[in-house]
């Protein structure tokens, strides 16, 4: 029989910006001994269960998030049609409509993104990390943007801590880095999407080792690449699932569904396995990724509500088919993007700049009044 002495304690609260009330302190852990029937995953099963943990965790922060969203998307309606300036109601203003508009678009998205999310849970799906990270990032940036327009809505009373606006923002700003920064959330989205391409090149690959025996595979490969060329899909079409008056959105969402995997092939092709060196190619492919997804879960809540009469239907419609078709362009930008030679000439200017001014440890330009 022995004694077994180890220590476990805790740090001061940290000094935060915001959500002060959850404390943040340092756990320190000295001679602490876990027993193998603790281990949880069994050993070398510790990374797997983190990992589900963040899943989980990003997988709610887009509910709640939507929940804060409609919080200040309600305070700035309310003020919008009270507020008078110029002898009209603020709500009349263009200004002010394209705000309050898009804080309702980028709502709708989350929410929608929240529940297609669940729904999958529900019905058995181990794997929805990738979804539970696109929702995490386009959740936490909307939530940052409706705050900030419902204060710029406000104006000088939004600013004011009496509002309660001003700390909903700074709770807000925490979504962005916790449970996996965004920034490292996009290169996971771009390289777990590019890692199942690679499989599929990786066959291509064999087959061309062997052009006879696999020359169906070879034909598959050179005829949607013939298609691409001359500007024909043989991408999977989404029309026949959604409400026939969101027709138009979902062709737009498998045109941007096939170009991606279009350009997913090419950048392989390209870079190989430096493509993980390759950060300013994977932002972009990302944020096409997380805009597709957008389109995808809000056209299946728009068809839900069509097909079910919803009162609230071509409301919904509505935000639907003007989301679809601004982040149809914005795919369309953001795919040319990883490949044109103007962009790629920018992104190595950016990095030579972000070198200098690390090199020289501040701005190098010199003041204008010479300080």
């Amino acid at each position: 029989m022995y004694l077994l002495v180890f220590h476990i304690y805790r740090g001061q609260p940290e000094k935060k910006m915001g959500i002060k009330a959850s404390n943040t302190a340092e756990v320190h852990f000295e001679d602490v001994k876990i027993p193998l029937e603790n281990v949880l995953g069994g050993e070398g099963g510790g990374f797997k269960v983190a990992m589900n943990i963040l899943n989980n965790g990003r997988f709610g922060m887009a509910a709640a998030l939507a929940g804060t969203m409609r919080g200040v998307i309600h305070k700035a309606i309310e003020h919008a049609t009270a507020r008078t300036q110029f002898g009209k109601k603020l709500e009349s203003f263009g200004a002010i409509q394209e705000k309050i508009a898009r804080m309702a678009m980028k709502h709708y998205v989350t929410e929608s993104m929240a529940y297609m999310i669940s729904a999958n849970m529900d019905q058995g799906s181990k794997e929805f990390q990738i979804e539970a990270a696109i929702s995490k990032i386009y959740g936490s940036e909307a939530a940052w943007f409706c705050c900030d327009e419902a204060i710029q809505i406000l104006g000088g009373m939004g600013y004011m801590r009496e509002c309660g606006l001003e700390r909903v923002m700074r709770d807000l700003r925490i979504f962005r880095i916790f449970e996996g920064t965004n920034d490292i959330l996009r290169l996971f989205i771009a390289l777990t999407g590019i890692q199942y391409a690679g499989s599929s090149m990786k066959e291509l690959q064999k087959a061309m080792k062997n052009p006879v025996g696999n020359a169906g595979i070879l034909f598959d490969f050179a005829g949607k690449r013939a298609k691409r060329a001359v500007g024909m899909s043989s991408g999977p079409s989404l029309t026949e699932h959604v409400h026939s008056s969101l027709a138009t959105s979902a062709d737009q969402t498998s045109k941007s569904i096939y170009e991606f995997g279009a350009t997913v092939e090419d950048i392989l092709m390209k870079h190989g396995k430096k493509i993980v060196d390759e950060q300013f190619v994977l932002n972009r492919l990302a944020e096409s990724a997380i805009e597709i997804y957008a389109m995808v879960s809000v056209l299946s809540r728009a068809s839900r509500s069509l097909t079910a009469g919803h009162s609230s239907a071509q409301h919904e419609a509505l935000m639907c088919t003007t989301y679809c078709d601004e982040a149809f362009h914005k795919v369309k930008i953001c795919l040319e993007e990883t490949q044109s030679g103007r962009n790629l000439k920018i992104y190595s200017n950016l990095s030579q700049i972000s070198q200098d001014v690390i090199q020289c440890g501040g701005l190098m330009q010199q003041h204008p009044l010479g300080f």
